[in-house]
This record gives C-alpha cells, sequence and structure tokens, in this order.
C-alpha cells in the first residue's frame, strides 16, 4: 500500500509538498524507479553499471535534478554536474544490489512513522520550525499537509515524489550503519597503534643519494625497461585515454575594435548618466551578472578609483570607465551615506572587450587552411613550426572537460572519441577565444600502461636499481666500523643523518625525502644493528640507537575508541569504493555529451 493511502487511512491527513532544504535530500534517490526502467528494452544507454544498462532519458533525469537546485548554470557547472549525476546512479545501481541481497526493507508504517508518528524525519523537522523557538512544530507540519489541495500541481508532484524515496533514503541509512557497526578494532590493533605512536626510535644513517653517481656510468635499454614494468604492472594501471596534439590560434581584437569599443563605453556612459533608473540600465547593459550590477559598499570597501575622489562624489556621478584586469567598469553613484557607518549605493556596469567579426575572420581563414592542408601530425608540427605556434601535446580521458590549456573543450573531446583515428587531423574548433587544430597521436587502452607512456619515469627508477646496486658494492668495500669512518672511506658523496625520535607513521628523513623502505627497517632492529636499504632517493645504511618511549596522556581504552571511531566514519566510504570497482563500470557518456 502507497505510504499516502496509509496516511490518509490512519489520520485523514492530505499529503503536501515539503519546501526549502527538503530538495536537497532528495537528490541520491531511486529516481524515477530507476530498477523498472533500467530493465526496459530501451537501446539508447550512457554506460552500465554492475551488469545493468544505464538508458540515456536516466541519467538525463538525473542530471536535470541536480540542475535545478542551481540557481544558475554555467558551462563550468554543466561539467560538474554531469559527474555527480552520474556518481549518484553508480551508488544506486550498487547500493540496490546489495541492499536486496541483505534483506533490508522498509515497512508502511515505518514510514508513517517517519512523517507523522514519533520519529518524524529530520529534514521535515527542519523545515516545519517555529520562527522564534527554532523548534520544530508538529502542527505546522499537520497544517501543512492538509492544505494540500490548495496548492500547485507541481508541488503536489514533488511531494509524491519525495514519498517514493522515503524508503530508498531509510534503506541507505540502514546500510550505512550496518557497515559502520561492522568496523572493528582489537585490542592487539590499539596497541601496536599506540607503541608506534609512543615509541619513537634514534637512528643514524649513512646515506648516498643517487644524484651523486653519474648517469653516464649506467646503462639501460628498452629490454630492461619492458621487464621492469611487467614486474610492476599493477601500479602502472591506467585508464582508456588518447593522445592529441594541437594548435590554438588566438582570437584577438583588433586596433579597430578597441577603437570601437572606446566609443561604445563613452556612449554608454553618456546614457548611464541620464538614466532614471540606474540600477535598472546598469542590469541591462552589463556583461557580468546583473544581480552584481548592485554595491552597497562602507567607504574602507570602496573601489580605488572611487576612494581616491570620496571627498568629491555626488548622487549622480559616473566613474570610469576604469580597466580593472581584463574587465572596463562604469560607476554611477545612486546614494550617499548620511552617516560614517553607513553605505554608499553604486550601479556598476562590466563590459569586455571582445573581437568583431572581421578579426575572427581573419583568424578562422587561417586555421581553416591549416585544417584543409595538413594531412598528418607531422604536417601540423611542420605547420606550427612554419607559424610560430606552439604544438601541444596532451593525454585525454573521455569525460575530461579540459584539454591541455584549453578549457571547456568538451566538443573537441567528443571528435576525438567518436570521429576521430589515429593520425587524422580535425576541422575547426572554436574553443573559448581561440580557433584549433588537432590530431589524435594515439590510443591508450585501460590497463597497463605503453611503455612510452611512462618511459622516463621508469627509465629513472631503472638507472636508480643498477645504481643502487653499484653504490652498495662500494660500501661493503669500506672497511670502517662506525658510520663516520665508512662515509670518509666512502667519500664526499655520502652524508650522515641523526634523528633523535623516528615515528613509524613518518615517511620522510630529512635530507633524504622520501624513505619509507629504510623508516620500516629502523623498527625491526635492536639497538647496535645495522641494515643497508635501496630507498627512493639514495641508499641508506640504518644503524638504531635506542628504542625511547614518550609517555602518553591516552590509555589503551581512549586509544581504542578513538580508532574505532575513525574507522566507522571510514568504513561506508571504503565499502563504496570496492563496490564500485566490482561494478566494472562502463562509461560511455561520451557519445552524448
Amino acid at each position: 500500500m502507497a505510504l499516502i493511502n496509509t496516511i490518509r487511512q490512519r489520520s485523514g491527513i492530505l499529503v503536501g509538498l515539503v519546501a526549502g532544504g527538503l530538495i536537497l535530500f532528495l537528490i541520491g534517490g531511486d529516481l524515477l524507479q530507476l530498477s523498472t526502467i533500467i530493465s526496459g528494452k530501451n537501446r539508447t544507454n550512457v554506460g552500465k553499471i554492475a551488469g545493468q544498462k544505464i538508458p540515456l532519458q536516466v541519467y538525463q533525469a538525473q542530471v536535470e535534478q541536480l540542475r535545478r537546485l542551481l540557481p544558475t548554470s554555467t558551462s563550468a557547472l554543466e561539467g560538474l554536474i554531469r559527474e555527480q549525476a552520474w556518481k549518484q546512479l553508480i551508488a544506486q545501481t550498487t547500493l540496490q544490489k546489495e541492499e536486496a541481497a541483505l534483506g533490508l526493507t522498509v515497512s508502511d508504517e515505518e514510514l508513517v512513522d517517519m512523517v507523522q508518528g514519533d520519529h518524524i524525519h529530520p529534514e521535515l523537522q527542519a523545515s516545519f520550525q517555529d520562527p522564534k523557538t527554532k523548534q520544530f512544530d508538529k502542527q505546522r507540519l499537520i497544517t501543512y499537509l492538509q492544505n494540500l489541495p490548495q496548492m500547485p500541481a507541481a508541488q503536489q508532484a514533488q511531494w509524491r515524489y519525495f514519498e517514493r524515496q522515503l524508503a530508498t533514503f531509510r534503506n541507505r541509512e540502514k546500510f550505512t550503519q550496518l557497515m559502520q557497526q561492522s568496523a572493528l578494532i582489537t585490542d592487539l590493533e590499539a596497541q601496536a597503534k599506540q607503541e608506534a605512536a609512543h615509541h619513537p626510535r634514534s637512528v643514524k644513517c649513512l646515506y648516498v643519494p643517487y644524484y651523486s653517481y653519474p648517469d653516464d656510468n649506467v646503462s639501460i635499454n628498452d629490454a630492461m625497461l619492458k621487464q621492469y614494468l611487467k614486474a610492476h604492472k599493477s601500479a602502472y594501471q591506467v585508464k582508456e585515454s588518447r593522445g592529441i596534439q594541437y594548435i590554438s590560434l588566438p582570437i584577438e581584437p583588433t586596433a579597430a575594435d578597441q577603437q570601437a569599443f572606446q566609443q561604445e563605453l563613452q556612449a554608454l556612459k553618456k546614457g548611464f548618466a541620464q538614466a532614471r533608473d540606474a540600477l535598472t540600465f546598469a542590469q541591462v547593459n552589463t556583461d557580468g551578472p546583473p544581480a552584481a550590477a548592485s554595491l552597497q559598499l562602507t567607504a574602507q570597501q570602496l573601489p580605488e578609483v572611487l576612494a581616491q575622489q570620496k571627498n568629491r562624489l555626488k548622487k549622480g556621478h559616473v566613474i570610469g570607465p576604469v580597466q580593472e584586469d581584463a574587465v572596463y567598469k562604469l560607476y554611477r553613484v545612486i546614494s550617499l551615506p548620511k552617516q560614517p557607518k553607513q553605505s554608499y549605493k553604486i550601479a556598476v556596469i562590466e563590459k569586455q572587450l571582445t573581437p568583431g567579426d572581421q578579426a575572427r575572420d581573419q583568424v578562422f581563414r587561417k586555421a581553416d587552411y591549416c585544417a584543409s592542408t595538413v594531412q598528418d601530425a607531422a604536417q601540423l608540427a611542420a605547420y606550427a613550426d612554419q607559424e610560430g605556434l606552439a604544438l601541444q601535446d596532451a593525454q585525454v580521458q573521455a569525460n575530461d572537460t579540459q584539454v591541455g590549456t584549453l578549457p571547456q573543450a568538451r566538443e573537441l573531446v567528443r571528435w576525438l572519441y567518436n570521429d576521430a583515428k589515429v593520425g587524422q587531423v580535425s576541422s575547426v574548433f572554436e574553443v573559448g577565444d581561440n580557433y584549433v587544430v588537432a590530431v589524435m597521436t594515439e590510443h591508450v587502452p585501460a590497463g597497463t600502461a605503453p611503455l612510452a607512456q611512462v618511459r622516463d619515469e621508469i627509465a629513472l627508477k631503472v638507472r636508480n636499481e643498477h645504481k643502487a646496486s653499484l653504490i652498495m658494492a662500494q660500501l661493503q668495500q669500506t672497511s670502517g666500523e662506525t658510520l663516520q669512518e665508512k662515509a670518509t672511506q666512502y667519500g664526499k658523496a655520502s652524508q650522515l643523518l641523526t634523528v633523535k625520535e623516528l615515528c613509524l607513521d613518518d615517511d620522510t628523513l630529512d635530507n633524504a625525502g622520501m624513505a619509507r623502505r629504510a623508516i620500516g627497517a629502523a623498527f625491526a632492529l635492536q639497538p647496535g644493528e645495522r641494515t643497508t636499504v635501496a630507498d627512493d632517493n639514495g641508499v641508506l645504511i640504518v644503524e638504531l640507537v635506542a628504542k625511547n618511549r614518550v609517555e602518553s596522556g591516552e590509555d589503551l581504552k581512549a586509544q581504542k575508541q578513538r580508532l574505532q571511531q575513525l574507522t566507522k566514519t571510514m568504513q561506508p566510504y571504503m565499502v563504496f569504493d570496492a563496490l564500485e570497482g566490482l561494478a566494472k563500470v562502463k562509461d560511455n557518456r561520451y557519445r552524448f555529451y
């Protein structure tokens, strides 16, 4: 039985919309009966999650639901909205399966209790507070529900949507609590953590950095690099990506554009000064957000150009145009403060100098000539060199919005993934204030990165491995008993380091940088023992001087409780990350966006 019918049978209450912050609560729910739509026959899919196809209209509905929460939506926000919508669909699909497997359900009685019983949902309580006491007023909720028939149909529909989500939200809460309660810290774990934190070590190290050994003394080849990559492939897993090279031709205003712009500013200044309603005039003519056309500023907050003539300002004065970064501004004084602590009311118009049609046409013809005559990557490189243009490289993933230094380049990314082939040159793309011509250089499938993509990093590691062997061999030939004697015999390249309080959680050593292997080795030693370690930046002979003890004001029980709380907080996120990995998500949104 539907929740709304159950409520009517029990109390006769008519159900209406919960306003305000409730809409935020709805996001993440079982949008548009997701499981029913997913199992339908629609073949237009944006991807697959846990074996279930995600129809385009389901994804679009999720995006639209998020978009409606924002007062304005810019092109920069669109990418974030689409990514968040996709994350929510992943959560919904994976968690629904787990909840079903666990047998988590919500009864009609439980739902009624969440709306009008003894355990009103927190979002409802937050939406119906007494304005004076800020406490939940149940009668306000009842009255609101009773007025549903007089409310617009859209509000009634929103309540019905909320009704469908209550069970989903409660199930999510149960699942989260179940995961949190499964988190466990044993006494031994708490004790080990406490000992690591309060039993630091005093160590001495002889450190020989790799950079002290000449690169020319170490020979490496592709076979060695490939062998290293094969042995460490788990550390070099990458998502699918595509390589691109591109040139960008900036579209810049001409001298004629600048002159016309200055004339426009002067005409606008005159109209601004004569306008009866200066604020409305500013809102209509500004290039910035209309809401930013009205300012209320104290004397200390005035822009510099107004502050400089603060004592001469009068009502109706127009100041400008003033260039502030890439924006030109006109200010008109609406009113002056009658007392020192009151505010100035200022109307402001922002204008930006943009290239005219002639400037755009000139640059476009040049870019179009390039796109129509260049046939491959080599020719694009030659053209860039001939014209003095920078040839830029980028590695692009399917849902990127930025390509190299080009922001908001989504159309270029879509070409790369929908139409391009390796070696193919694009047509002209307009990206911001640039015309762009690009060529696809490679397709990198998901999995182990190709050697070419990680060559420099692996070459450094392989070279350092060989340096470590040579350095260790040289250190073994030293006959000194102390680290000081060994350092003297080895030569100037060696350094002596002393650390009086080294903790197991540390990951760096002063002057040696990242040294996790050496630090871990130190905690396995007894006082007076030594070991030699090849670490990230060099070879270290580590000698344990003493095991110290730092008194702690926290007993073992408090330590365990703190760790337990931290684990409970992290557990749901870790579980979801694991579920997302097991879901084998296939993202094909690039076909549509």
